[in-house]
Formats: C-alpha cells, sequence, structure tokens
C-alpha cells in the first residue's frame, strides 16, 4: 500500500481521553456482528477473525454499560472490509474501506433511532505535499486506525433519544 497520510493527531488525543469520556448515556449492551455475505469472495474474517470482539470492546471501554433492557443498546453491523472497493484483500491483509450500519434500540422496542450508514476510508497519497506527515503503517497499526474510527462514530452519535435520564 502507497504511504498514507497520516492524520492521527485526533485519533490519538481521542484514544488518550479518560474511558467513559464521550458517553456518560448509560447503554444496556453492545452486539457488534460482521456479515460479509454481501460482498462476494470477501476473506477479511480470514485475517481479522477478531473483528467483532475489538469493536465490541472498544466500544464498552467509551460507555457506561448497564445490562439494563430498558435501557438503549448499540447494534453495529459491519458490511464491508474492502481494498479500494474489492472485498478479496491480499494475503497482506491491507484494507482501506470499512462499512457499517449503526442502530440504538432497546430490548423493550421503545426506543428505535433510526439506523445509519458508516463509511470509513483511508486515503492513499502518490506524492508527498508539504506539511503532510507521512506514515506507513504495520497492519496493527491500520487495523487500529480503521476500528477506531469506526468506534469514535459510534460512540460520538448517540442519538438523543438515547440520552434520555431514566431516574426522573
Amino acid at each position: 500500500m502507497k504511504s498514507t497520510i497520516a492524520k492521527l493527531t485526533a485519533a490519538t488525543a481521542i484514544a488518550l481521553l479518560p474511558l467513559g469520556a464521550f458517553a456518560a448515556t448509560p447503554i444496556s449492551k453492545v452486539n457488534v456482528k460482521a456479515d460479509l455475505t454481501e460482498n462476494v469472495g470477501a476473506n477479511a474474517m480470514q485475517y481479522y477473525p477478531q473483528i467483532e470482539e475489538d469493536v465490541t470492546r472498544m466500544i464498552a471501554e467509551r460507555i457506561d454499560l448497564t445490562g439494563d433492557a430498558g435501557d438503549p443498546q448499540i447494534k453495529v453491523e459491519i458490511k464491508g472490509v474492502l481494498l479500494d472497493g474489492d472485498s478479496v484483500l491480499p494475503d497482506s491483509a491491507e484494507f482501506n474501506e470499512l462499512v457499517a450500519t449503526i442502530n440504538y434500540t432497546d430490548d423493550n422496542g421503545e426506543i428505535n433511532a433510526e439506523t445509519y450508514p458508516v463509511f470509513i476510508k483511508a486515503m492513499t497519497a502518490d506524492t508527498p505535499q508539504d506539511g503532510v506527515i507521512y506514515v506507513a503503517p504495520g497492519r496493527d497499526d491500520f487495523y487500529q486506525a480503521m476500528i477506531l474510527a469506526l468506534v469514535d462514530n459510534v460512540v460520538e452519535n448517540i442519538p438523543d433519544i438515547a440520552r434520555i435520564d431514566k431516574s426522573k
């Protein structure tokens, strides 16, 4: 993969915040499913079989999980792990696109915020530009950066309906 533009300052700052800094909203549980069946020949699960557990863990580290069925739950469905639109990853396991849908709901059916799509794409550059820091991330660094971007989106976009104070 060509050099990747490193705009990791914000991601690094976000990662250094205390756990739970994003969402004080109580969430009952997090359910992450990687369903790549829409993508012919998708092989990302061969390289990243832990993706569901990693996303679940990273979200849970940043929110208040209550286990209370009356509180909203987060459902994340990972629908694509792609390299330039191709669902068949090379032996290097590189990918630069992550496609998911997010829904905030509850077991009682009282909360059902709209499901929304998330598309994360890492940009590549052919020629260096002044003032831009380029890094060639290793497989683990790249994976962590892409997953962190998904987790940030999930936590930062908890809808107002899920922020209802149920203690009143």
